[in-house]
């Protein structure tokens, strides 16, 4: 059986989680639930991972870093070194 549960927020942390409800197209009530659920089933839920809320928000058009990592820190670089010189 679901239990509710009361929460109240500052306007600033509600507009946050607003947001980033609206980028996911889920619900606050959703949301909060996913990030509840999150935090306690974690391995280590002691531990807060910074990295869990990005996933699933971030996208990126390059899909082969896995496969070509090497070659894109040695082309950032170089470009590096080229902007210093």
């Amino acid at each position: 059986m679901a239990k509710s549960l009361a929460i109240q927020l500052t306007d600033e942390l509600e507009q946050q989680l607003l947001q980033r409800a609206n980028k996911l197209n889920i619900s606050l009530e959703s949301l909060v639930l996913q990030s509840l659920t999150q935090l306690v089933n974690s391995p280590n839920p002691d531990e807060f991972e910074p990295i869990l809320p990005l996933l699933g928000t971030l996208t990126a058009t390059v899909d082969d870093i896995g496969e070509n990592h090497d070659r894109y820190i040695g082309s950032s670089l170089q470009q590096e070194i080229a902007s210093v010189e």
